[in-house]
Order: structure tokens, then C-alpha cells, then sequence
């Protein structure tokens, strides 16, 4: 059974249950029935090179708030051990400066016992904590298994957002960003690792004050960290573009933590509308120790190297695809033309651009996909595990968004947005 919804032109949908596995499940755009779509080719890697690598990401240790017992070396190898294929730290970076240990856990004022342990550091490690987590990261990586160094840029006024592979980090309390401006991340963002600066960074890092270029960073639990709904710099100032930050801010958390809240949609579109081209992100935000549950968030990332530079390729081209919690082993692919999931088409004016998606459940059901426009309207449905339709070019650039649904209605699932626009004349 499948369903059409709006009048999209030359739309053709086939929805049928497949059983194949995603590596198994590409489809070209010439094993649809429809004439060869006049676009751009395809320019990233060939799409039967893409692993689908699962990951636990947004991770938190005695380093900031999480538990006051653990370091990073723990949830990686936790992470291992369950199965994930990569894991990403973030430590808050507001207790990341050198030379006072401090965590700050719920547990350190439970009891003596715990406030003494937060405010005591095991070994010299523990003082410096940036270069420590970047240590057992590297001890963490393997051939199998993917150990990345992050943190966390916290503003309470602004929003937080992680940032991973920067060689420095910035720290809100410190620069600016808590609750005065948040230029002061963009200024650090865009600067040279080797170069110091005015605003953003911090004193801690390896080049002190220098920036975060290196850096590649996702906007975290949108509208969470607000004084106010009516404070103008909510969200980032409503996701006002920042045209330097653009190619290297590569996503937005659509889940965190568990279950299956995907409250963060309507914001998501909103910074899509604003400008920004962003990735949906699934994260575990773990503050206990219960790393890579198949109960919290996850994200896949498509790429061709279970590595640093297989990932920042990856990641920059936005291939990955956000599972809610309970749905950690489920599995899809799409594609419009040659293109795979997160790619911005540019083709003829008024041709059809053939898109296939389809999607391999795990345990728990699903009860079919959606096609979402970039106003959230859908397009297309089906209550199948598999959608093949044809896409207008026409004079606006459109994206859509592919939603795979619970039997409840929600979001179990959303792969990286897919953009259709003409060629510039």
C-alpha cells in the first residue's frame, strides 16, 4: 500500500518490503524507468564504497558533569565493547582549563565522599585535561574503532554546541560567549589553529587563545539553552547564518538521550530556511555510565574510512542519518540520481530527478517513511520500507527530507536533507 500527498509534478511511487541489507541496497538512478535527469555529476566517492559506521556520540566524564568516577578512556572503551564503531567525547569546556581539577557531577553533593572527589584530582592528568582526553584518544583508536576528541561550547543564553577534531578549544565562561556575545565562538571558529586572538578560545589550549579552523561542530538540543523564548539571541540568534562557519558547521541534534522526542524538527527546518546546510545528529548526552545503550541516540555516518579523514570527508558532505533511541539498529539508504543522502543537486530546469530510499528495520518496527519539504509539509508516504518517486526541478531550490516512522507516528529516523535546485544560467 503507499500513498501520494500533494501535487508534486511527474511524481511516481513504488513502495514495496524489501529484506536486503543497506550495503546491498544502492540503487542507481538508471534502474528507475524514467528518462536520465540532466545534473551535475555526482563528485564524492563511489557510493558502493560507503560503510554505514555507527557511532555514541556527546559523552561526558568526571572532565565536566558527568560521572564523577569515570574519565574519557572509559566510555570509549565502553563504547567499544557494545558494539559502536566510533565514539565522540565532549567534555563541557568550561572545566577544561589547566591546573585545577573540578568535576561537577550530580554526585559531588550527594555526600562528602563525592564533593572530596570531584575537587581531587587522581594524577598530574588530571590538570590538563585537554591534552589527557587527547591522549586517551589516541590510546582509544584502532583499525576497528574510532576514539574522536571533542568538547563543548556552553552558553545558557546562546545554545551549545559541540565541536570535534580542533586542536584548541574555547570556553564560554571565559570568553565572552555565556551571556555576552556569541561571536566570540564564530571569531574562534573561523581563526587558524596557530593563530591567537582577541575573542574566543582559551589560555588551556595548546596554542593559547588560538582557533578552532580545524574544528567541525553541530548545533546541540536547539532551544534547550535559552534565558528566554523572547531573548533575541536564542538559538543563536534565531540560526542567523554565519557565512564562515557555514561549510564546517555541519549539523544539528534531531535526538538526545533516549526515547523518541523529535521536538528539534521544527528548528532544525528553521535553520535549513535561514541558510545553514546541516546534518541530522543522534546523541546519547550521557552523564552516567551507561555509554553506547541501545537505548540512547545514535548516529550513522556514511563514509569509505573508519578514520579522522574518512569522517571530516563524510561529515563535510553531511552523510549521516539520526536514530532515536530504542532504533539504534536500524538501517537506510537513499538517493537522488547518483547522489547520495546530504548532496545539493544542481540539474535542469523542469526535469525529474528519480529518488529511492529505503529503509532496513532492527527489533523494533516501523510504520513506513515520509517525504518532507523544506517547510516540513510531506510530499510523499508510504507504509512500506521502500520509496521511489520522481522530484520537479524547478525555479526554487527545494530540499527533502526523508522521516522513517514509528508505529506511534513519530520519528524513529532522518537522514541527511537531499536539495534539488537549477542550474545557474
Amino acid at each position: 500500500m503507499h500513498r501520494i500527498i500533494g501535487p508534486l509534478i511527474g511524481l511516481v511511487v513504488v513502495a514495496c518490503h524489501g529484506g536486503r541489507s543497506p550495503e546491498s541496497a544502492l540503487v542507481r538512478a538508471d534502474d528507475l524507468a524514467q528518462p536520465k535527469t540532466q545534473c551535475d555529476d555526482y563528485q564524492g566517492p563511489a557510493l558502493d564504497a560507503l560503510q554505514h559506521f555507527s557511532g555514541s556520540m556527546h559523552q561526558h566524564s568526571s572532565y565536566s558533569d558527568g560521572d564523577i568516577f569515570a574519565v574519557p578512556a572509559d566510555y570509549y572503551a565502553q563504547i567499544e565493547e557494545r558494539g559502536m564503531d566510533y565514539a565522540a567525547g565532549s567534555e563541557h569546556s568550561d572545566t577544561l582549563d589547566i591546573g585545577v581539577f573540578i568535576s561537577v557531577g550530580s554526585d559531588c553533593f550527594s555526600t562528602p565522599d563525592g564533593l572530596l572527589t570531584c575537587l581531587t584530582p587522581n594524577g598530574p592528568d588530571d590538570l590538563i585535561k585537554w591534552r589527557a582526553t587527547g591522549n586517551q584518544t589516541v590510546a582509544a583508536t584502532s583499525a576497528d574503532f574510532l576514539a574522536i576528541r571533542g568538547f563543548e561550547w556552553t552558553s545558557d543564553r546562546f545554545g551549545h554546541i559541540n565541536v570535534y577534531f580542533s586542536s584548541n578549544f574555547s570556553n564560554a565562561k571565559t570568553d565572552l560567549g555565556y551571556l555576552v556575545t556569541d561571536q566570540a565562538f564564530w571569531d574562534w571558529f573561523a581563526r587558524a589553529p596557530d593563530m591567537p586572538g582577541l575573542l574566543g578560545g582559551s589560555h588551556s589550549s595548546p596554542v593559547p587563545f588560538g582557533g578552532g579552523a580545524d574544528g567541525l561542530a553541530h548545533f546541540n538540543h536547539p532551544g534547550d539553552k535559552c534565558l528566554d523564548a523572547a531573548d533575541p539571541g536564542c538559538d543563536w540568534h534565531d540560526f542567523a547564518l554565519v557565512p564562515e562557519a557555514a561549510e564546517r558547521m555541519y549539523g544539528i541534534e534531531l535526538f538526545n538521550g533516549s526515547g523518541g522526542d523529535d521536538k528539534y524538527l521544527p528548528r532544525w527546518l528553521r535553520a535549513l530556511e535561514q541558510g545553514w546546510w546541516l546534518s541530522p545528529v543522534g546523541v546519547e548526552d550521557e552523564h552516567g555510565t551507561d555509554w553506547g545503550s541501545l537505548s540512547l541516540a545514535k548516529t550513522i555516518t556514511l563514509a569509505t574510512e573508519l578514520n579522522e579523514a574518512g569522517f571530516r570527508e563524510a561529515w563535510l558532505a553531511r552523510r549521516t542519518y539520526a536514530l532515536r533511541g530504542d532504533y539504534a539498529d536500524l538501517r537506510m539508504n537513499l538517493q537522488a540520481a547518483d547522489h547520495p543522502m546530504g548532496a545539493r543537486l544542481r540539474c535542469d530546469l523542469g526535469s525529474d530527478v528519480p529518488f529511492v530510499a529505503e529503509v532496513f528495520p532492527g527489533i523494533n518496527p516501523v510504520a513506513g517513511m515520509q517525504l518532507l519539504n523544506r517547510r516540513g509539509e510531506i510530499v510523499a508516504a508510504t507504509d512500506a520500507t521502500r520509496l521511489e518517486l520522481n522530484l520537479p526541478v524547478t525555479a526554487q531550490a527545494e530540499h527533502y527530507i526523508l522521516q522513517v516512522l514509528t508505529p506511534d507516528a513519530r520519528g524513529a529516523a532522518y537522514a541527511a536533507p537531499v536539495q534539488i535546485a537549477p542550474r545557474q544560467e
